[in-house]
């Protein structure tokens, strides 16, 4: 096994159990105990995970939360971000919205428009646009990922095939100059790859905490992405260093009379 492999294995048994001893590693992917150690510490700097004495635990930026409780973290910065992302919408555009729980408020956020046509893999989203009558809404099918609501694997990624959009909107699991634009699950990465390339325009909305922070599967280089639209508590030095790279940023001011959780 290839030390890339091993290391997504280890990533993966730490996903189901949270943590994991050296030895533990070591009797599972059969291999030596100074190897497990070497991966281990490549993967700390790679800020994939953090290690402890004896073992290793998964790095927070990792550790996807539940969707529902997500929905209502950060939920200010996040509606904020959403009402800015609306402004780049036009009538009469085609617009692919990725899953997650900002990418849910920007579709809300989209009512005032008309002749939309959205392509999504979120049911949330599709059964939030589904009454809209305006809208032609158009769900790319797929495996369920029942934690995300969303749609992946090959049935989705034929139906992408030949689908292309004005702008795609998309969530982000974790942000850095260095990685780029990661996320958790491999199957929803793959349709996100998929969809930047068949965007016009590629928009990544994504709050403050998701910044100089590091997931599993890489989805884009940064630049890939043609704006990125964060709120005014991002860390300042991690957006110079993004817009260095001829990212256009886009700050949303926080909205603070919307604290109601809609």
């Amino acid at each position: 096994m290839l030390p890339q492999e091993r290391q997504k294995e280890i990533l993966k048994l730490l996903q189901e159990y949270r943590s994991m001893k050296i030895n533990e590693l070591s009797k599972q992917l059969n291999v030596t105990r100074e190897t497990i150690r070497k991966d281990l510490y490549e993967m700390e700097d790679k800020g994939l995970i953090k290690k402890v004495h004896g073992g290793a635990i998964l790095n927070k930026a990792n550790s996807e939360t539940n969707y529902d409780h997500r929905k209502y973290t950060n939920y200010i910065e996040k509606k904020s971000i959403a009402k800015k992302a609306a402004e780049l919408v036009e009538d009469g555009d085609t617009i692919y919205i990725d899953y997650g729980t900002t990418a849910l408020l920007f579709a809300k956020e989209l009512m005032s428009k008309s002749d939309l046509t959205v392509i999504t893999n979120s049911l949330p989203i599709a059964n939030e646009l589904v009454n809209y009558t305006d809208f032609q809404v158009v769900v790319i099918g797929g495996t369920i990922r029942k934690n995300e609501k969303s749609l992946f694997g090959p049935v989705a990624n034929l139906g992408m095939e030949h689908l292309y959009v004005d702008s795609g909107f998309f969530g982000m699991g974790a942000i850095s100059s260095e990685a780029g634009y990661t996320n958790f699950h491999m199957g929803e990465s793959e349709v996100s790859r998929r969809m930047i390339k068949h965007s016009n325009k590629t928009v990544v909305i994504a709050d403050f905490s998701k910044f100089n922070t590091v997931a599993m599967n890489k989805v884009a280089s940064v630049d890939d992405v043609d704006v990125l639209i964060t709120d005014e508590n991002t860390n300042q030095e991690a957006l110079k260093e993004l817009e260095s790279i001829r990212t256009r940023i886009v700050v949303a001011e926080i909205v603070e009379d919307e604290k109601s959780v809609e």
